[in-house]
């Protein structure tokens, strides 16, 4: 029946009426007793303590604010009672209801009453009814009752109501989380099999969280659940307030509670205005529209991506050419500037040597110092740029920690002397000697923050400690401290120490300079390392820096060097030790005992004086050895030496090695003339010892437990260094860089041969071909640059040495090196004395002249084969030499890739060109190694490749002799 339009309106009317008045029916009037009117009276604030997510319940937004179902009825009770309710601010649910249970808070809004809860707390009537679930993932198909949760672990909120039901589930396994996003979210990602808890949180959890994966599955539990107010038990008049005020609170009032934060997705059923096709049809239009504007929207937002995609390419791109341009200008820059100063590092090195007065001398001191510095600064910006590229790669090779610990010291030393401050070394004898890592950045690291400490330190001392701080199977972990006595840092200051181009203030910059990326390199070589570094430091008191860091023991060279400290002829050593110093007498004190040595200490020359003349032979042995500090003596070492040696009651004078400070060349010069053994720089190395007692005694280094004599070998070496100074080809076109290469290497005995580019460089090796034993090449150069060139040498002697000199130190130069058969290169402007040390290595490792006893080529036979025509034999030798130039090389990747069959090929070729030649031995091992090559037997094929290889690099030797 159609109602018109009176009666449809009168109908509604009369709906809404009815409404209202059902509404008010649940509501009572607030009445209060007058003990309760007194109790608020007293308690105008009330302590409560909330769970922090339990959404949306209630739960403390990111503003801070308490917000959910429980909020808003504490509201409206505040409202009604005139009391404020306080939400514990900071807690986790756990703790909240540990505080309750304590007494430090007085009421718990949004808790279910069991009768664990009821032995501490009075609760109010319910307010809220909610449904118990279990939570699965989507692909879960298993779990549809809690008996199917048998056996299983499950998720739950700790001390939640879900909590309790569960502990009388002894078949489940509990896994308790302190909040329902945390535990839903362990079970999305397959962590948890399935959680517990109410439905209205999880489905809320879900929606906000997009937890997508998820479903619920509905089970009948106990008895349905509620929530009430938890109220401490000494307060029943709060209880019965609560209870009121809740019943006062209107069914209109409860609806627009839930409704604001409960929706669980269901359809709402709208009666008949849904059949109303007005309505219909306006939700229709709505949702055109609505889809219109989305469309719109989604097009608009599709364009600006598209351009801020393009945007960010583009930018992408130019970040790249300008970094690019930036790697081009550090490199342009650092060739520039090395180049010259290695020309002023040189020229200053060779003008020390000469005969100075002692303020021209100071001149030069001063240059070569402010060179080092200009140098280090290039090499900061140049570290850092690289570190940031991440183009920075550790190295993995043995070495020896004493030579880390001498280089160290041998570079600080010029700041320490510069600033006239002490330094001192103390190194844990029980410390390993060799490592495998990256030996030169920790020299790096180490020197870094010893000068930083020597800038920083106006007056007092600089500690350097080296120990073990613990020691595993393979691995040693290492601290290294150092301690100054400097100006000290803030706490804000120390927090931005490891940020690029920072320092503590202006002013220090001022005051001290610097560019501010040292630490900044140290921080992140040691993340590269694994290791890690302390800072303490107090403004005004000085700072410390701890450094730790783990490296591999090299175990064979380790137990070789306590073979070689432990031989049995250093026992034999009575030793006396003067020095005044508590830390460097304790230092020598352990190196002393790890040789096995016998020694006496005193702090006192007058004491020193006394144990030397009664050292007598009748009553007690004479000292071998007498080790004395400079300054200790109070008219100096040397006098205290001189008188030691005119004294007639001293009737052996021992051996003496003389303890000096560091950069005092003066004093070390003035030892011969005093008759003094050996001088020792202080901070005194362990090694650098050894060696010095070795050398006085011409000791050979043999174990007390049995092994071989090291002396012999290092005797044969020695003798090898002498007789294999030979000729050096300097292939260099700046003038100034020839002129040092060639006075310091001449210097040395060397005979040297220079050419001004590559192609001159060829041609002199061609022509001297016999007498070069190494070359040391520039790389860039005009006509043809180092890198062809060496290419062109090493197809006439594969075996010579090519050293580059490059003041190139971008990333890819030593693989490049490497790839044209440059054996070794030497970074411009580089450090003399280094120089010298590592040509003479190079060159002094390899015989000049190859024996004529092991010859390979039998020049009569070749000719034989060649009808007794020289020309035409010679021809032939050349174009074998210029054919296998490479062949080593190409053979030896082949081989290490397993290519057996490449490899059989490549001998097979050159197997009957040997026969040819007259090279027989040559030809009878090719033709083994292709048999061994083609049967893949892996121990032959390691034997006679490695004869192989020396036979042909012998052979090509011999033919460019002979050419």
């Amino acid at each position: 029946m159609r109602l018109s339009g009176p009666a449809r309106a009168a109908v509604i009317a009369l709906f809404l009426l009815c409404f209202f008045l059902a509404s008010a029916a649940f509501a009572q009037e607030l009445v209060l007793s007058e003990a309760e009117k007194a109790f608020l009276e007293q308690h105008k604030v009330i302590r409560m303590g909330v769970d922090p997510s339990f959404v949306p319940f209630e739960f403390i937004d990111s503003d801070g604010g308490y917000k959910g179902i429980a909020a808003e009825y504490v509201r409206i009770m505040e409202g009604k009672l005139g009391v404020r309710f306080e939400a514990a601010k900071g807690l986790t649910w756990p703790e909240a209801y540990s505080k309750a249970l304590e007494g430090d808070l007085d009421v718990l809004p949004s808790i279910s009453q069991t009768p664990e809860r009821e032995r501490y707390f009075l609760f109010s009537r319910p307010y809220y009814n909610f449904k118990r679930v279990i939570v699965t993932r989507t692909s879960q198909t298993d779990i549809n009752d809690i008996e199917d949760l048998y056996g299983k672990t499950v998720a739950v909120q700790r001390n939640s109501s879900h909590h309790s039901y569960l502990i009388g589930h002894p078949a489940i396994n509990l896994s308790l989380y302190d909040s329902v996003e945390t535990a839903l979210t362990s079970v999305a990602n397959g962590t948890e099999t399935a959680f517990v808890g109410n439905l209205a949180t999880t489905h809320f959890l879900i929606k906000s969280t997009g937890l997508t994966n998820l479903k619920f599955v509905a089970f009948e539990a106990e008895k349905q659940l509620s929530l009430h107010f938890a109220v401490r038990k000494d307060w029943p008049e709060l209880v019965s307030v609560l209870d009121k005020t809740l019943a006062s609170i209107t069914q209109e009032e409860r609806l627009a509670i839930n409704a604001k934060w409960i929706d669980l997705g269901t359809e709402t059923d709208y009666g008949p205005l849904i059949r109303n096709l007005l309505i219909a049809g306006s939700a229709v239009f709505l949702i055109l529209l609505v889809s219109l504007c989305w469309v719109w929207i989604l097009k608009r937002e599709a364009a600006r991506r598209v351009k801020i995609q393009e945007d960010l390419e583009k930018a992408k791109l130019e970040a790249e050419a300008a970094n690019n341009v930036k790697s081009g200008f550090m490199a342009r820059m650092s060739h520039e500037v090395r180049t010259p100063l290695n020309a002023i590092n040189g020229m200053a090195y060779l003008l020390k040597k000469s005969e100075l007065a002692p303020t021209q001398k100071m001149y030069v001191d001063r240059i070569i110092q402010s060179s080092n510095t200009m140098l280090s600064i290039i090499n900061d910006i140049l570290d850092f740029s690289k570190i940031e590229a991440g183009k920075v790669e550790l190295e993995h090779i043995a070495f020896n920690i004493d030579n880390v610990l001498q280089n160290v010291i041998d570079i600080v030393s010029y700041k320490i002397e510069e600033q006239r401050i002490g330094f001192s070394l103390t190194k844990d004898p029980r410390l390993p000697n060799f490592f495998f890592g990256d030996s030169r950045r920790i020299e790096q690291i180490l020197i870094n923050l010893i000068n930083n400490a020597a800038k920083f330190t106006e007056s007092g001392t600089i500690s350097f400690d080296v120990r073990m701080k613990a020691r595993k199977a393979s691995t040693c972990l290492l601290l290294f401290t150092i301690e100054d006595t400097g100006i000290g840092m803030t706490e804000e200051q120390a927090n931005r120490l490891f940020e690029p181009f920072s320092q503590g203030d202006a002013s220090i910059n001022r005051r001290f300079g610097g560019t501010g990326l040292g630490l900044a390199i140290v921080k992140n070589l040691l993340d590269m390392m694994g290791g890690e570094i302390q800072v303490y430091s107090s403004e005004g008191r000085g700072t410390t820096f701890i450094i730790q860091v783990e490296l591999e023991v090299d175990a064979a060279n380790e137990e070789e060097h306590r073979k070689r400290i432990s031989s049995s002829y250093f026992r034999n050593i009575k030793t006396l030790v003067l020095e005044k110093t508590g830390a460097n007498m304790n230092l020598i004190d352990s190196y002393l005992s790890s040789f096995g040595m016998e020694c006496e200490i005193t702090t006192s020359e007058a004491s020193a004086r006394s144990m030397l003349e009664t050292a007598n032979d009748k009553f007690s042995k004479p000292f071998d050895l007498l080790i004395i500090d400079y300054e200790t003596p109070e008219e100096k070492a040397f006098s205290f030496v001189d008188k030691m040696r005119d004294n007639p009651r001293i009737v052996k004078m021992p051996a003496v090695i003389l303890l000096l400070p560091m950069m005092r060349e003066d004093l070390f010069d003035r030892t011969e003339e005093h008759g003094i053994e050996m001088a020792v720089g202080k901070p005194v190395i362990q090694s650098v010892l050894f060696n010095a007692i070795q050398e006085i005694f011409k000791l050979k280094a043999v174990s007390s437990v049995g092994g071989e004599s090291q002396d012999k070998k290092e005797q044969v070496a020695e003798e090898e260094m002498k007789t294999s100074l030979g000729t050096i080809l300097v292939v260099e076109d700046n003038k100034t860089n020839q002129l040092i290469a060639k006075s310091l290497l001449e210097q040395e005995g060397f005979s040297i041969i220079l050419a001004d580019d590559g192609e001159k460089g060829v041609a002199a090796f061609r022509e001297h071909f016999g007498e070069i034993r190494l070359v040391l090449m520039d790389l860039h150069m005009p006509v043809l640059n180092g890198y062809d060139a060496s290419l062109r040498i090493k197809e006439t002697a594969p075996a010579v040495p090519i050293i580059a000199l490059t003041a190139d130190v971008v990333d890819g130069v030593r693989e490049k090196c490497e790839q044209h058969g440059i054996t070794d290169y030497i970074s411009k402007p580089f450090d003399p004395e280094g120089f010298v040390r590592k040509v003479v290595e190079t060159a002094g490792t390899r015989p000049l002249h190859l024996p004529k006893e092991k010859g390979i080529l039998d020049r009569a036979m070749g000719l034989k084969f060649m009808g007794s025509n020289e020309a035409l034999y010679k021809t032939v030798l050349s174009e074998y030499a210029r054919e296998n130039g490479t062949l080593v090389r190409d053979l030896a990747a082949l081989v290490e890739a397993g290519q057996y069959d490449d490899a059989a090929k490549m001998v097979h070729k050159v197997k009957s060109s040997s026969g040819s030649i007259g090279a027989t031995a040559l030809h009878e091992t090719a033709r083994d190694l292709q048999r061994a090559l083609e049967d893949s037997d892996g121990e032959k094929i390691r034997e006679l490749h490695g004869t192989f290889s020396r036979q042909m690099e012998t052979l090509l030797a011999e033919i460019g002799t002979d050419l």
